[in-house]
C-alpha cells in the first residue's frame, strides 16, 4: 500500500515541520514525505537504499541522524588517511601499468 504524499495547507504544523525537513536532508540526499492515509512522516534515501518511517517529525528525525552517525566513516578526512598512509595502516594495491606498456612476447612481438 502506498501512501499519497501531501502537503497540507501552508501554515499548519505539518507542513512547517515537513518543510523544515526538506530543507536540512534534501542536501544530504534524502527525499522526505507526509503521508495522508498513515500520518506518518517518511524519508528514503536511494543512495543507501534506505525507507524510514515515524510517526512525528522530531521521531523522523532521530532516525535518520542515528543511521547517518552509525553509517559514517571514521577516518574521511583528508589527514586522517594521510596519517594512516604514512604509518602502514592504510594498504592500496599497485597501480596498474597502463595499457600497451608491456613487452610483446611470442608470436605478435613482431606484429605491428
Amino acid at each position: 500500500m502506498s501512501a499519497p504524499m501531501t502537503l497540507e495547507t501552508p501554515g499548519t504544523s505539518t507542513a512547517l515541520e515537513l518543510n523544515r525537513l526538506r530543507d536540512v536532508y534534501r542536501r544530504r540526499g534524502w527525499t522526505v514525505w507526509h503521508g495522508g492515509a498513515t500520518g506518518q512522516y517518511w524519508a528514503a534515501h536511494t543512495g543507501q537504499m534506505v525507507l524510514l518511517s515515524g510517526d512525528s517529525a522530531r521521531e523522523l528525525e532521530g532516525k535518520i541522524e542515528r543511521l547517518e552517525h552509525s553509517s559514517r566513516p571514521a577516518a574521511t578526512t583528508f589527514s586522517h588517511l594521510v596519517q594512516a598512509r604514512r604509518t602502514g595502516a592504510l594498504r592500496l594495491p599497485p597501480r596498474p601499468k597502463p595499457r600497451g606498456s608491456w613487452p610483446r612476447r611470442g608470436a605478435l612481438a613482431g606484429a605491428r
